[in-house]
């Protein structure tokens, strides 16, 4: 582990620097990017289209291309667009824990990852997946959607929950990185007591809650503007190298749901990045690299487990590889 050996500077960031370097870390590490958030991905994706696909199948099927229509296939897109950002926590795992290893390891592998994943899938699908709403939102889609229900009746549940969950996201955003990259559990076992994810979280997020509410909501902001335009350049080289300009089910079914995971896979990266400033801004990450890093090559691997406790260990920092030009 080179802890204190990074090319990239480890310093505070505004939230403009944060989107610039996650534009690098894309271009560094692709795979990344693309392998690991859609395997992460393609599980929710499908769910998504068995819950909602039927819409725009039986409005393509009927035809009648009128105001009824129009309704159906608002509420799908909306319905869709509720779903990817409930699920972009849980989708991202593999990408997370990905860079989070690539700090360290040059090239980690898939597998490594994979097993890593697995072994603390009980901690972050349950947070994640369940107690963050993703599970929840699709429950109650799936029980007040219906030909029968009224439109009032059918958005207004899910609207609560994403607003409910909105909030809860934007003043506590980084318990994928508190379960996955530090590890800490959802409980504390009273032989051995260590600490929780949600005391880690507040530790981590309730000094600076204002600042952080502000920067999600200009960072949703700026993921609603690239989930549009990815869509609508998705729609433009269709039209371009196959002159099929129509919205058909094509582009209900693949181009919209594509479009929405894009923005999410680059949120995530965006998220990891405000985490590692976070702990620089909170916790004097910088120094505890150094500090630490002297430590292991002073004593050895053991000296750093024994003289420090856990909720300490920096398991993440900027990724280093082919980023040595970032200042």
């Amino acid at each position: 582990m080179q802890l204190d050996q990074t090319h990239v500077t480890i310093r505070a960031r505004s939230l403009t620097e944060i989107c610039d370097l996650a534009t690098a870390m894309i271009r560094c590490y692709p795979v990344a990017v693309i392998v690991g958030f859609v395997a992460g991905a393609v599980p929710w994706a499908i769910a998504n289209s068995l819950l909602l696909g039927s819409i725009p199948l039986e409005e393509f099927r009927i035809g009648a291309f009128d105001e009824d229509m129009d309704l159906n296939l608002s509420r799908y897109q909306i319905f869709m667009a509720m779903l990817v950002f409930l699920q972009t926590p849980a989708a991202g795992a593999l990408t997370t824990l990905y860079i989070g290893q690539a700090v360290f390891e040059s090239r980690p592998t898939w597998a490594s990852v994979a097993a890593e994943v697995r072994k603390l899938a009980p901690r972050w699908v349950w947070e994640l997946g369940v107690v963050r709403g993703p599970v929840i939102l699709m429950a109650v889609i799936a029980v007040t959607s219906g030909p029968n229900v009224s439109y009032e009746i059918d958005y207004f549940w899910p609207v609560v929950i994403v607003l409910l969950y909105l909030l809860v996201r934007s003043i506590r955003p980084f318990m994928p990185e508190i379960l996955l990259l530090e590890r800490c559990p959802l409980r504390s076992p009273k032989a051995s007591p260590v600490i929780t994810a949600s005391r880690r979280s507040a530790a981590l997020h309730k000094p600076i809650a204002g600042e952080l509410f502000g920067r999600y909501i200009a960072i949703s902001i700026a993921m609603v503007a690239i989930a549009g335009l990815s869509f609508y350049s998705l729609l433009w080289l269709r039209g371009v190298l196959f002159g099929l300009w129509e919205w058909d089910l094509w582009v209900y079914l693949v181009l919209y749901p594509v479009a929405l995971w894009s923005a999410a896979a680059f949120s995530v990266i965006v998220r990891f990045l405000s985490y590692l400033d976070t702990r620089i801004r909170l916790e004097g990450w910088e120094v505890q690299l150094s500090v630490l890093a002297e430590t292991i090559r002073q004593f050895g691997e053991e000296e750093k487990v024994t003289t420090l406790p856990d909720a300490v260990l920096p398991t993440t920092t900027v990724p280093a590889r082919q980023l040595e030009n970032v200042p």
